[in-house]
């Protein structure tokens, strides 16, 4: 299998990752035995401790402890529930070594904060935000085992809180300053993707009804695709909304958005605009530090400044007079900050900005509408099932943040209408600024007529002889009655005229 490959190539960070069926819990259980009777075997060492992990309690049980208790037999070891040492774990029999698969929740992984493990396991990793993972890789140690040879595994389906950070690692091989230097980790990680062929035995009939499900949960869940996934908040993709670099018309609209950050990202975008409305992403100033959703720490000024050397560059090189641009910000542009040397209240980003010519206007932010309007511009226009038209909404390939950060972006799993504020969300903030100063018409579900509208319409248009068109939504509405009958109170009727 090509996860015991990998260890064998002694990768430091594995992920197994894609379609479901891919037997991913029952590899990490099975993978934290063979760790263990390996150090006993080739270290002579006893008692080695490995960490099998899921996100909370419930999920450690359902996937894993009642897995372990039905599948590993007797002469293997002993499952304990509360071990006065371990706690919850699964100890490997004498003649095996005596090794511990500690069965550990995610919950707060800084209580692991003194812990050593020589390898960790952990179900389901994009459940587990960002610091997780840097938490536990710091956990990798065992007095005896060379540290090449304690390896972190992750198992998981795309989506989740961490989807962002396991796809830029893993997939896309995206990896913040702190990764490259002092020491080089890029080479230590090592993707394998799940497919529904590692399992031989899921049945033939439940892949015909992962075939049966909408596309994007059949790209999820079949294909294991980790630009889709379920939880996604936006339809996008690099075929449809990502162009080539096209000349700006002459007097096109022109347009700036702003996402102030200063911990988190903050997100510039510029766009120019088309006879049909549309709008294009031609460039961007995205301020992070290499890290997923960390930002650079700049003060106002120093945005403003690279601002406009930036845009030296752009109007040259698309002959743009960026004096007539449209300046849209968020709501946090306009508020006063603290003046640190002299207290009281400094001056607001907006004003920093000014003094260095640039101009803002308050972005409509109301939640809900933006959201709406931004799917709306990412709406691909199709007919029986073909694509029509462009989006209202493209991207110049140059705009690789946008790419990256967007597709990843996730629903809140109780506010369906909301973001997951978790998400590295600020492109989109910064793009909403843009939708809501050109906002579009919401395309709404076709009203549905009514049974007597029917009959109406069969009466003064009628297909065919008119009788039978009459008669034809006659038994319609008698059945609907019928139906409606049975709802609400439990009970039939024998024939026609008692319902009457």
């Amino acid at each position: 299998m090509e996860v015991v490959k990998a260890l064998a190539a002694k990768f430091k960070y594995i992920l197994y990752g894609g379609a479901v069926g891919g037997v991913k819990s029952y590899l990490l259980r099975w993978i934290a035995v063979k760790i263990l009777m390996q150090a006993f075997v080739r270290y002579n060492i006893r008692g080695v401790q490995v960490m099998l992990a899921c996100e909370d309690y419930p999920a450690l049980k359902d996937r894993q402890i009642s897995k372990i208790v039905r599948e590993f037999p007797e002469w293997l070891g002993k499952y304990h529930d509360d071990h006065k040492a371990f706690g919850k774990c699964f100890i490997l029999s004498p003649e095996y070594g005596d090794g511990v698969i500690c069965l550990r929740n995610l919950d707060d992984p800084s209580k692991y904060q003194s812990a050593e493990f020589a390898a960790i396991l952990v179900d389901e990793l994009t459940k587990n935000p960002y610091p997780t993972f840097n938490d536990l890789r710091m956990r990798l140690r065992w007095p005896g085992i060379p540290d090449n040879e304690c390896p972190f595994i992750g198992a998981t389906n795309p989506g989740g809180v961490g989807h962002n950070y396991c796809k830029a690692f893993w997939v896309d091989k995206i990896f913040p300053p702190e990764f490259i230097s002092p020491v080089d980790l890029r080479g230590a990680f090592a993707f394998i993707k799940s497919t529904g062929d590692d399992n031989p035995y899921i049945d033939q009939a439940y892949w015909q009804s992962l075939s049966s499900l909408p596309e994007q949960l059949r790209k999820a869940y079949k294909e294991g695709s980790w630009e889709i996934f379920l939880g996604q908040a936006f339809t996008f993709s690099k075929a449809t909304h990502v162009i080539q670099e096209l000349p700006i018309p002459d007097h096109a609209p022109i347009y700036t958005t702003f996402d102030w950050g200063f911990g988190a990202p903050f997100s510039w975008g510029w766009w120019w605009v088309d006879n049909d409305g549309r709008g294009f992403r031609f460039s961007e100033f995205y301020g992070w530090n290499g890290t997923p959703n960390q930002g650079l720490r700049w003060e106002d000024s120093k945005i403003a400044k690279e601002i406009n050397a930036r845009e030296m560059v752009l109007a040259e090189r698309y002959n743009i007079d960026f004096k007539r641009a449209i300046r849209k910000a968020g709501p946090d542009c306009f508020q006063k900050k603290p003046n640190y040397l002299g207290g009281g209240q400094g001056p607001s980003t907006a004003e920093v900005f000014a003094q260095h010519k640039i101009y803002l206007s308050p972005g409509d932010a109301t939640r809900t509408l933006k959201l709406r309007q931004f799917r709306e511009r990412l709406k691909v226009p199709m007919e029986d099932g073909k694509q029509t038209g462009l989006p209202m909404l493209m991207v110049y390939e140059e705009c690789d943040q946008f790419i990256r950060t967007v597709p990843n972006i996730s629903t809140h799993q109780v506010k369906l209408e909301e973001i997951d504020p978790k998400c590295e969300d600020h492109i989109f903030d910064d793009s909403c600024h843009f939708c809501m100063a050109r906002p579009m018409a919401l395309t709404l579900p076709a009203e549905k007529k009514l049974l007597s509208d029917a009959r109406i319409d069969a009466i003064e248009k009628p297909q065919g002889d008119s009788y039978e068109a009459f008669a034809r939504v006659e038994a319609q509405q008698d059945q609907a009655w019928w139906e409606n009958q049975e709802q609400n109170d439990g009970r039939g009727y024998s024939d026609a005229d008692s319902r009457r």
